[in-house]
């Protein structure tokens, strides 16, 4: 997803982030009803005396809630993307900013290299003094060519 924030002038700030289809709370009510089943079927397992199914059931519950755990905190990590009269910021972090460049704005290239495959995405970039910075990971070959667009259009102002 693509979010122009401020455009004020010459200033553009473009946040990145993405897809997010259930929230928290969604995944919550998806781990302890699967969790509900697995249980209430090891339980009745265990009823007939098969007992050493249920702390592999209860392991099953743990794991299906750390993966769903894993999979949104990947899913909250974020790039903003600043662009102003001298400089590009960008910015990688999931609740504040872990990783900071500022590039200078005259020396800076966008490129965008998008195969014709259909499984393939493309890869976007911004490089300056020899070094490369890899934008939208998170992105599809539809939001990245809008992220190349508008990206470009700053870049131009």
């Amino acid at each position: 997803m693509i979010e122009v924030q401020d455009e004020k002038g010459v200033t553009v700030r473009l946040i990145v982030t993405p897809n997010r289809s259930m929230s928290w709370r969604a995944n919550l009510y998806l781990a302890a009803s699967l969790g509900f089943i697995c249980m209430g079927m090891a339980l009745v397992l265990a009823s007939f005396g098969l007992w050493m199914v249920v702390p592999f059931a209860g392991a099953e519950v743990l794991l299906i809630i750390t993966c769903l755990y894993l999979t949104l905190k990947r899913l909250s990590r974020k790039e903003v993307i600043t662009v102003d009269n001298e400089a590009i910021r960008l910015e990688w972090g999931y609740n504040h900013p872990e990783v900071i460049v500022n590039l200078p704005r005259r020396w800076t290239r966008l490129s965008y290299n998008c195969p014709e495959s259909l499984f393939e995405v493309g890869h976007l970039s911004v490089a300056a003094h020899g070094k490369h910075y890899t934008l939208g990971r998170c992105l599809n070959k539809v939001e990245k060519k809008a992220l190349f667009t508008e990206l470009k259009i700053a870049l131009n102002r």
